[in-house]
């Protein structure tokens, strides 16, 4: 099981199937064929599948906010390159790339990227009606951490 899943439990309100059906299917919530349910782009690090905390979306944007834990002590986004730190956002085939002195700062770099790149995508999204307003303001809300 991956470690985003573990622990993860259901509401009582969705063990009941008819329950959770007419939310999967009622509009306002976003369901599109296609589209992937989440549970942590509106509440970061969430582990409960309710209706307060669960959005649908397209399976790119579901993408943004996923990401496999580094092995080399450093943050995500950031790679020695000498003695100094490089940050480096890669989106849609495009990378980036960015110099800084330490690690700290070179997060930074990557920081601002990432989070400029998921509210570019946020408005293009919701312009075209693709996503809830709700999904909308959490991806314009959203904080990259060190930790993620």
């Amino acid at each position: 099981m991956l470690p985003t899943y573990q622990d993860c439990v259901l509401c009582d309100e969705w063990k009941e199937y008819t329950v959770f059906r007419d939310w999967f299917y009622d509009p306002k919530n976003g369901y599109k064929s296609g589209y992937q349910l989440d549970k942590d782009i509106l509440v970061k690090g969430n582990k409960i599948y309710s209706p307060a905390t669960c959005c649908f979306v397209p399976k790119y944007i579901n993408t943004l906010f996923k990401g496999k834990p580094k092995k080399d002590g450093l943050p995500r986004g950031v790679m020695k390159s000498g003695r100094r730190y490089r940050a480096c956002f890669t989106a849609n085939g495009h990378r980036d790339i960015l110099y800084a002195d330490s690690a700290e700062k070179a997060f930074a770099l990557y920081k601002e990227m990432r989070e400029t790149y998921i509210k570019g995508i946020a408005i293009k999204y919701y312009k075209r009606g693709d996503i809830t307003k709700k999904v909308f303001n959490a991806m314009m809300d959203y904080e990259v951490d060190i930790t993620d």
